[in-house]
């Protein structure tokens, strides 16, 4: 019987002009992916082997070894040695923090929040704003925090009712020379939580979000789905229970603010209306992960987790279909996760330099 051999790429690959158009996935490529999968992988887990690494990726302890070097070489990684329980050392690999930084914004209805994010995915600046002044000082504030040459790009995360629209955005950092990115909300919490989070499970994560509106978003087979007209998971108007009412009328930070006087009836009914929207989208696509956060009070949000947590073992008294429904879990970064999320984007895309120059 045969043994399986396991294929990777390692040391440097043979070079693909970026104007080439021919199908198919190049050498480069392949490192390049793999080279981004470990620096991914080290900002979640923090310096590694190379026997770790292997193990993780799945590849041949020669192939880390490339990919190690080459990372080194670009400036990203750093070599140190550590002590083991066997008394004799060995070579671990860590991020350089400081070798690459990005900017990441929040921005909402009424207000929003810029941080600095280094390569290890340490937050070193931080600033919140409510106005588009606000938004540009600060974001030219801490891109001079990070030095010349040293920021990689601007992740944008934007709700539905942004104070400040893309075309402004475009038009004040268009002489900045950085990579600027674009991203809904939801989707940048979905990025923080593959990321820093609780990774990305098998089935995929759907990420519920509640401010001023409810909206949704799903990550499934790796991949953000956003819909034919990019609006997938506004399901802030969906209806649902005996009274009919909509998620924005139940389970929104404006129906508890009206609600302050009766704060567990509020709870009861946004975690009921909320787990048939749960119902309704697990039905068909069953995710992995289905977690919930938003600019709730951190008890008020644990609250309603609980809550529909119980809603989901009554169900399984009811309905068949009910025990293979994931649990409602509370998002590790339950609103911080977007500015995070919206810093992540340019490190993935940006950190590793261009090797088709």
């Amino acid at each position: 019987m045969k043994t399986l051999r396991r294929h990777s790429i390692s040391g440097v690959a043979k070079q693909r002009s970026r104007h080439d158009d021919r199908p198919g996935i190049s050498p480069v490529d392949i490192a390049e992916h793999n080279s981004r999968t470990t620096l991914r992988l080290l900002r979640r887990r923090g310096a590694l082997t190379r026997q770790e690494l292997s193990k993780e990726l799945g590849l041949t302890e020669p192939a880390i070894t490339g990919i190690v070097r080459r990372l080194a070489l670009a400036g990203l990684v750093t070599e140190s040695k550590r002590l083991t329980t066997a008394h004799y050392t060995a070579a671990e690999f860590g991020l350089r923090g400081e070798a690459r930084y990005s900017l990441g914004a929040r921005i909402g209805k009424h207000d929003g929040e810029i941080v600095l994010m280094d390569l290890s995915g340490q937050i070193v600046g931080q600033q919140t704003v409510a106005t588009p002044d606000d938004v540009i000082a600060a974001l030219g504030d801490l891109r001079r925090r990070a030095g010349q040459g040293q920021l990689v790009g601007y992740g944008i995360a934007t709700s539905p009712d942004a104070f400040i629209n893309r075309q402004q955005m475009e038009t004040a950092l268009a002489e900045k020379g950085e990579a600027l990115f674009f991203l809904d909300d939801t989707e940048a919490a979905i990025e923080a939580e593959r990321a820093l989070g609780i990774g990305e499970p098998e089935g995929g994560i759907v990420m519920i979000l509640t401010d001023g509106a409810v909206r949704a978003g799903l990550l499934i087979g790796g991949r953000v789905f956003r819909g034919i007209h990019g609006r997938a998971g506004q399901i802030g108007e969906m209806r649902s229970g005996i009274d009919g009412a909509s998620l924005n009328d139940v389970a929104t930070l404006p129906s508890l603010e009206a609600s302050s006087v009766d704060k567990d009836g509020w709870v009861a009914t946004a975690a009921r209306h909320l787990h048939e929207a749960v119902l309704a989208i697990s039905g068909f696509i069953a995710p992995g992960a289905i977690l919930i956060g938003g600019s709730l009070p951190s008890d008020v949000l644990d609250a309603v987790v609980a809550r529909m947590s119980q809603e989901r073992d009554d169900k399984i008294r009811d309905l068949v279909i009910a025990p293979w429904i994931q649990q409602i879990r509370r998002a590790t970064f339950p609103w911080a996760g977007v500015a995070l999320g919206a810093a992540l984007r340019p490190l993935e895309a940006m950190a590793l330099p261009d090797s088709r120059a």
